[in-house]
C-alpha cells in the first residue's frame, strides 16, 4: 500500500499485467517500461567468435521488417557466463543501437547483427573462392597473364568469408581466375 516505485529512466509503460489490489510476489512482473529512442539488441555469439568481440565495437544491424533502414550500434555488454543451446556454447551480447528515431523500429522485431571486429580501408580484395593452398602449402591464386593462367604466391590479410585481402603478390587491375 505504501510502496513507491521509481524507474531508472523516463519511459513509456507498454504493458501492465497486474491490477490494483492484486497480490504480487518478489519476482512478479508488474509493468514493462521502454525508453523511446533507446533500443538494445540481444544476440548470441558462438564460443568460436566471442574471443574477438569487445565492448564498444561497432555493429551493423539488419532488421527483417526494415530492410532499407541501415542501423548501427555498439557492443555494450558481453555475458561472462555462456549457455548451451542444442550442444552449442553461446554468449549473450547486447548491442546498444545508435539513433533509432524515424526508422520504424519497434520492440520485439526480429533482427541480426554483424559485429565489426577488424576493419581495413583502401585494400585489394579478391573473392575467397580464388584463394587456395598449393602442394607446398603456400597461399596462391591463379592470375591471367597474356591470356595464360599462372599460379602466383600471395600474402593474404583478413577475410569476411566472402572476400580476402591481398597484402602482396597481386596488383590492382590484374585479372584472377578460379
Amino acid at each position: 500500500d505504501k510502496a513507491t516505485l521509481s524507474a531508472p529512466f523516463a519511459g513509456t509503460i507498454t504493458s501492465l499485467p497486474v491490477d490494483e489490489g492484486d497480490t504480487v510476489g518478489a519476482i512478479t512482473t508488474i509493468l514493462h517500461l521502454v525508453e523511446p529512442g533507446r533500443m538494445e539488441l540481444k544476440v548470441q555469439v558462438d564460443e568460436i567468435d566471442i574471443p574477438v568481440v569487445k565492448i564498444e565495437q561497432r555493429a551493423i544491424v539488419k532488421v527483417d521488417a526494415l530492410p532499407d533502414a541501415p542501423l548501427t550500434g555498439r557492443v555494450s555488454y558481453i555475458t561472462p557466463i555462456p549457455r548451451k543451446e542444442t550442444g552449442v556454447t553461446l554468449f549473450d551480447v547486447k548491442i546498444s543501437l545508435d539513433s533509432t528515431n524515424n526508422t520504424g523500429l519497434r520492440a520485439g522485431m526480429s533482427a541480426s547483427a554483424d559485429i565489426v571486429t577488424t576493419e581495413r580501408y583502401n585494400v585489394l580484395l579478391v573473392p575467397d573462392r580464388v584463394v587456395r593452398q598449393n602442394n607446398q602449402g603456400k597461399t596462391v591464386i591463379n592470375v591471367v597473364v597474356n591470356g595464360q593462367t599462372e599460379e602466383r604466391a600471395v600474402v593474404t590479410g583478413i577475410s569476411d568469408g566472402f572476400q580476402t585481402e591481398i597484402i602482396s603478390g597481386l596488383k590492382e587491375g590484374e585479372t584472377v581466375a578460379q
